[in-house]
């Protein structure tokens, strides 16, 4: 089954389900163990947004979704999964899903290798995917050729920023632009594509999955801060113990003396359970915090604006599914 989020859109959840089985049916040519981990993580309770809004886009005014769409739902939905096996070894995690991550259960080689497979096996399907809709070279372009090169720049973008201390707001976004946003906005693209799509109509599709994953980062990243390791799965505060700077850690920078003052008396490659209580009460009474929130909901606003000029049969399904999203309501 996948996440209860989808309860309320059982059409949705219905081909999420079906997402799935291709993903676990269709994948061949792996050593047994690892096929096995791998299926641990397809079956582990994973939210399968990115799948999830490709679907929403894809279905007409009485709910159906093209085959050739779940397989291009899986594709997306496979692209994530090869970046989490990359980054957990990155991160140094033990677990992804409520599951022990490969590297802690095989090794960092195997998790780096089997990522790689994800990503083309992910392929073969979104190739199976275009097939089936009868995609051709006349269509309007269904994928953004350089995008998971841009996806792949984006993670290493931020691999390369850990610890850099004149981090700025303007690398934030373009990081994450790379890391989150544009897969989102291959979801909505592809999902809302349609034979003879103007390259314009297009184009707003795969800005509005911007949006949304620009949105969907920055919330994260706030999470990251605020939320017990029991709710996340992560520890605590674990973005700036890696030396990862986001918007909270940014703003505050920006908007306290107090908490730049701080800075400079810390290692912090070396933080301990002191310094990041001092640092969270600082960085809250900066306000970095509520502006964090503000950046959430101005990418959130021109999403909402992109998809009234679409006027689709499920604007309002997808308005509401977004609401919950940020709010973290499930």
């Amino acid at each position: 089954m996948v996440h209860h989020i989808w309860e309320p859109y059982p059409h949705i959840q219905k081909n999420l389900n079906r997402v799935k089985e291709i993903m676990i049916s269709e994948m061949t040519v792996i050593h047994p163990d690892v096929k096995a981990k791998i299926l641990d993580y397809i079956n582990a309770p994973g939210k399968y947004v990115r799948a999830g809004l490709c679907l929403l886009f894809s279905a007409d005014s009485e709910g159906n979704i093209p085959e050739g769409k779940l397989y291009l739902a899986a594709y997306i939905e496979l692209l994530h999964l090869a970046t989490l096996l990359h980054d957990d070894v990155i991160d140094e995690a033990n677990s992804r899903r409520g599951i022990m991550v490969i590297n802690k259960s095989h090794s960092n080689r195997i998790a780096i290798y089997a990522g790689d497979y994800l990503l083309v096996y992910a392929n073969r399907l979104g190739v199976k995917g275009a097939e089936l809709l009868e995609v051709t070279q006349k269509d309007v372009q269904i994928t953004n050729r350089n995008l998971l090169e841009r996806i792949l720049a984006g993670e290493l973008s931020q691999l390369m920023n850990q610890f850099r201390s004149d981090m700025t707001m303007k690398d934030y976004l373009k990081q994450i632009k790379g890391k989150t946003a544009f897969l989102f906005a291959l979801a909505c693209q592809i999902g809302d594509w349609r034979p003879n799509m103007s390259r314009r109509r297009s184009h707003i599709a795969f800005q509005l999955g911007q949006h949304i994953g620009m949105a969907f980062q920055i919330s994260d990243d706030l999470i990251d801060y605020r939320i017990s390791q029991d709710n996340s799965g992560k520890p605590r505060m674990q973005d700036i113990q890696n030396g990862i700077y986001t918007a909270p850690y940014l703003f505050a920078q920006h908007l306290s003396k107090d908490f730049q003052n701080q800075l400079k008396t810390l290692n912090l490659r070396e933080l301990g359970e002191d310094d990041l209580v001092k640092l969270y009460d600082l960085m809250n009474k900066a306000g970095a915090f509520e502006k964090t929130e503000e950046l959430v909901d101005a990418f959130l606003k021109k999403a909402f604006a992109s998809l009234d000029k679409m006027a689709i049969t499920e604007t309002d399904t997808i308005k509401h599914f977004l609401a919950q999203l940020m709010d973290r309501q499930f």
